[in-house]
């Protein structure tokens, strides 16, 4: 271990133990830089996903011809947050957008100017967030957040594309220190500790009963969910396990005494009690999202033993050859030596062996060696790939004569344009070095925001009764750092509904303009009311048409929805069947007691013209 350490001077690698003091808080809230490099590839690959998700309803989510046009958002966008996405409503510039966020995600996935794409990545998540609001949960907030955080790290330090062009990095301590990764660790434990003190209600504690009113919203519920009611002692037992760990596991998880066991125990009972949401519930993205924020406790101690049980499978006496004139081929042999996980593999000058010099020239090509066996061109991937701990199945059909071939020509093909590849390198790739040290500006400014949002969290509960000033508000929503953990607090809903819409044309005839269908509407409660809802992004959007909590806005909100559906149905359709009037309502069923009837009752929102919508 080298003495400069990147935490900001104190060495965090000490044994395990009692630890009190600055280096245990070092310890305790410092992230290994292993454990930042995984956070940033799974954080990369839920923003990818997340877009993915959003590009099923690109024009009924983004654009003005959908449910929410950019006026009807913009009259309820809070005061101070902003939007790329408000400055056009074509589906098209929408698109544009998402491909931007695309290209910024997969850079964060690989580590290419990892600082720029973070920063990029929470300017696009935000934007496209506030570009409708009503859509949003909790799953958004906590992305937003620890995408926010991320921008204070150093994420690209470890196998990223960053590291491969930073030709000292390999020498700096895995351990990391600074207030970013306190605050990252604070973060993510606030959002169980101030969910547990907003579930306040008896359903909670000390009846027991939340999971089991939980599981009983069908409109949420998955069929695994709905088939685990039966189990009633299981999900009262299930309803103080997660209170309980949620109020008590963040203060453990920080304990300096028995630090190392406390941790793991209590980050992997947090990862799989949202594997259980994801099995009882449709709620999106929210348990990957949670997942990826609980790795970010991943002690540097599962690495070590990651990294001595990958040395053990590496095979002695390997070592990659390049041409020292080549910057080029330097920076392609560190880029595949990382991607394989060969560790320490030796990258050496051919020039400096007067046996693999000869050779290297002779044959205009790249060396590697395995003991006294010497590998050229494609071949030469061979004995790398056999090495590589983990692609080592893939050696055996790279033997295969014709991926033999094709990989000789790509190889003369790049052996040809090697100069060219050299000045593209040094413009694209050029070495650089990674400023791993957080700075006092950095460290301070981190400070600030880590107060800002333990303010923020604070303000939520009941007893604060807090009215925060109107800068503090601006300054939330204009960096996104608002956080209300309500979901399931006080305790669950206790209202199932679905969307009944019937219609009828300009001929008469009645349609369920819900599910886009000529015929009355068919008002039976479905076999599974979770699968009335086209995914959970809708399904936010119309249970906000029906929860009580939203009636101040549930005119706004029902008119633009309506509004939406008779564009919808009359974009190609003429004459008589044209949609003339509809009716917004949902069968909604309440939650009863253990053993009572289930009882549903039909709410309805309003009823509309189509045409006097459009004038």
């Amino acid at each position: 271990m080298q003495s400069e350490i990147p935490s900001g001077g104190v060495d965090v690698g000490r044994p395990e133990g009692v630890r009190f003091g600055l280096a245990g808080i070092q310890t305790i809230f410092g992230i290994d830089l292993r454990t930042l490099a995984l956070f940033r590839i799974l954080l990369g690959l839920y923003l990818l996903a997340d877009i993915c998700l959003r590009l099923r309803d690109l024009t009924a989510h983004y654009s003005d011809a959908g449910i929410m046009p950019r006026m009807a958002q913009l009259n309820h966008l809070s005061a101070g947050a902003v939007s790329l996405h408000l400055a056009n409503g074509s589906a098209l510039f929408q698109a544009g957008l998402f491909a931007m966020a695309a290209l910024a995600a997969t850079c964060l996935i690989i580590g290419y100017r990892t600082r720029v794409a973070t920063v990029a990545s929470w300017i696009l998540l935000l934007s496209v967030q506030n570009r409708n609001t009503f859509i949003l949960s909790g799953e958004d907030n906590l992305a937003v957040l620890l995408t926010f955080w991320a921008m204070f790290l150093p994420l690209g330090a470890r196998y990223s594309v960053d590291a491969v062009l930073d030709r000292n990095l390999d020498t700096t301590d895995n351990r990391y220190f600074s207030i970013a990764t306190m605050a990252l660790l604070v973060q993510g434990m606030s959002m169980y500790f101030f969910s547990a003190l907003l579930k306040s209600d008896a359903r909670w504690i000390p009846d027991g009963t939340a999971v089991y009113y939980a599981l009983n919203l069908e409109y949420m519920a998955t069929p695994f969910g709905l088939w685990f009611r039966q189990f009633e002692p299981l999900m009262q037992g299930l309803t103080y396990y997660v209170y309980f760990l949620e109020l008590v596991g963040p203060f453990l998880i920080f304990s300096p005494i028995f630090h190392r066991t406390l941790r793991t125990a209590l980050m992997v009972a947090f990862m799989t009690m949202h594997i259980g949401f994801w099995a009882y519930l449709e709620i999106g993205l929210f348990p990957v999202i949670s997942i990826i924020m609980n790795l970010t406790f991943l002690p540097s101690w599962v690495w070590d033993r990651a990294d001595g049980w990958l040395a053990r499978r590496r095979v002695d006496g390997l070592a990659i050859w390049y041409d020292k004139d080549c910057s080029f081929c330097l920076k392609a042999c560190r880029l595949l030596r990382m991607l394989l996980f060969l560790g320490d593999v030796p990258i050496r000058p051919a020039q400096q062996d007067a046996q693999i010099g000869p050779v290297l020239e002779q044959h205009n090509s790249w060396v590697v060696t395995r003991g006294d066996a010497v590998s050229l061109k494609w071949d030469a991937m061979h004995p790398l790939v056999q090495a590589s701990p983990l692609f080592r199945p893939l050696a055996l059909p790279m033997r295969l004569a014709w991926v033999g071939r094709l990989g000789d020509k790509a190889y003369d093909i790049v052996a040809a344009n090697r100069q060219f590849l050299a000045r593209m390198s040094e413009s694209w790739f050029p070495w650089r070095p990674i400023p791993i040290r957080a700075g006092r500006f950095s460290n301070g400014l981190a400070g600030i925001f880590l107060v800002f949002v333990t303010i923020q969290n604070i303000s939520t509960l009941p007893f604060a009764n807090w009215q925060l000033p109107r800068q503090f508000i601006l300054v939330r929503q204009a960096l996104g750092l608002y956080q209300n953990w309500t979901m399931f607090a006080p305790h669950p809903e206790l209202t199932s509904p679905w969307p009944v819409i019937e219609g009828r044309l300009l001929n008469g005839e009645p349609v369920d303009v819900y599910r886009g269908m000529d015929g009355r509407v068919d008002r039976t409660k479905p076999k599974f009311v979770s699968a009335a809802y086209a995914n959970y992004r809708w399904r936010k959007f119309l249970s906000n048409l029906e929860d009580q909590s939203y009636l101040p806005v549930r005119p706004f909100l029902a008119a633009q929805y309506a509004h939406y559906l008779c564009r919808s149905w009359n974009a190609d359709r003429e004459g008589g069947e044209r949609l003339f009037t509809l009716e917004i309502a949902f069968n909604v069923e309440f939650t009863p007691p253990s053993g009572a009837p289930r009882v549903a009752s039909e709410r309805i929102v309003s009823s509309y013209d189509c045409f006097l919508l459009a004038g």
